[in-house]
Parts: structure tokens; C-alpha cells; sequence
């Protein structure tokens, strides 16, 4: 894409991803180490292998971290899981009841990721 057409597609939401409202500064384009802050990818709202075209009238911009956390899933599902996802981050912080019960299920998530992730000598950890 032209540096024109990034410009427009960046427009599109005044410098904000256009899934959980961050504002993303328009040189800081992609993927990168470290902290992501202000960082975008161009989100096709049409995914490509879903027939959508890559013109920029089918483009958001999309902060990195919410653009790789979409994979196959369409903008509406996309802002639910965010803001549930707020929502149980509040509760977490807040230490209320339900706050202590995701914590202890985020805990078991990462626990069975954990598991799932290939051990040093290269074998999987069977569930």
C-alpha cells in the first residue's frame, strides 16, 4: 500500500484502532519486539481469504495487539471479547468475588498452555 493510502486508512478512526479505541501513531506500522504501544497493522474488515478486497476502502487500522488477537473473527465478536475482557480485568484489579474467581481461572488457563507447549526435549506434555 502507498504511504497515501495508509494515510486514509489511518484517518478512517482519527489515529485510534478501531477495535478497543487506542490511539495509534501512524509511523509506527507492524509487528515489534518489546513494547507495542501506539503500534497498528492495517485489519482487512473483510478478510482476505473470505473473499474481502485489499483496497482501503476495506481496511481499519488495528493496534498490533488487538489485530493478532482477531485471527477469523468479524468486528462485532471482536469488540464483545474486549469488552468482557475489561470488564474481568476490572473485576481482577478490584479483587471482588468474581474478580477472584477469573484470576483463579486465568491461573488455570496458563497452567494448561503451560502443558501444551513442547518440553525442552522437543516432546509434547500430554494432557
Amino acid at each position: 500500500m502507498t504511504k497515501t493510502e495508509l494515510r486514509q486508512i489511518w484517518e478512517k478512526t482519527q489515529g485510534h484502532c478501531h477495535f478497543c479505541g487506542d490511539p495509534v501513531q501512524f509511523d509506527k506500522r507492524g509487528w515489534r519486539d518489546g513494547d507495542l504501544a501506539g503500534y497498528w497493522d492495517v485489519d482487512h474488515v473483510i478478510q482476505k481469504d473470505k473473499g474481502g478486497s485489499v483496497q482501503a476502502d476495506n481496511c481499519l487500522p488495528a493496534c498490533t495487539r488487538c489485530n493478532r488477537l482477531r485471527w477469523h473473527r468479524k468486528g462485532e465478536q471482536m469488540r464483545e471479547l474486549i469488552f468482557l475482557g475489561l470488564i474481568a480485568r476490572d473485576e481482577i484489579r478490584q479483587q471482588t468475588g468474581v474478580g477472584r474467581v477469573l484470576a483463579q481461572l486465568r491461573e488455570a488457563r496458563l497452567t494448561k498452555n503451560k502443558l501444551r507447549r513442547k518440553r525442552s526435549d522437543g516432546n509434547r506434555v500430554q494432557e
